[in-house]
């Protein structure tokens, strides 16, 4: 009787975790795709001297945009604190 009710607890603990990956995994996606439509709206609403002064054209926002490690590489660049 005790193999049968660990087992099922066993189980419904996975289901419960299998619960929460999913889960986390929507709201990081979220996340992600949030990030992605916030970076093409920065950069479409930067003109094109501006555009051409950091070295991107209109035509690679798409691009960029879903670059995951350009992404990355913004948020752990340490050279850049106080100066942006």
């Amino acid at each position: 009787m005790t193999q049968a009710i660990l087992t099922a607890h066993s189980y419904s603990t996975r289901a419960v975790e299998l619960i929460i990956e999913a889960l986390k995994s929507i709201y990081n996606n979220r996340i992600e795709r949030k990030a992605i439509r916030e970076t093409e709206k920065a950069l479409s609403n930067l003109s094109d001297y501006d555009l051409a002064d950091i070295g991107i054209s209109r035509g690679e926002i798409y691009e960029i945009a879903r670059y995951k490690s350009s992404i990355e590489l913004v948020k752990v660049n340490q050279n850049l604190q106080g100066w942006v």
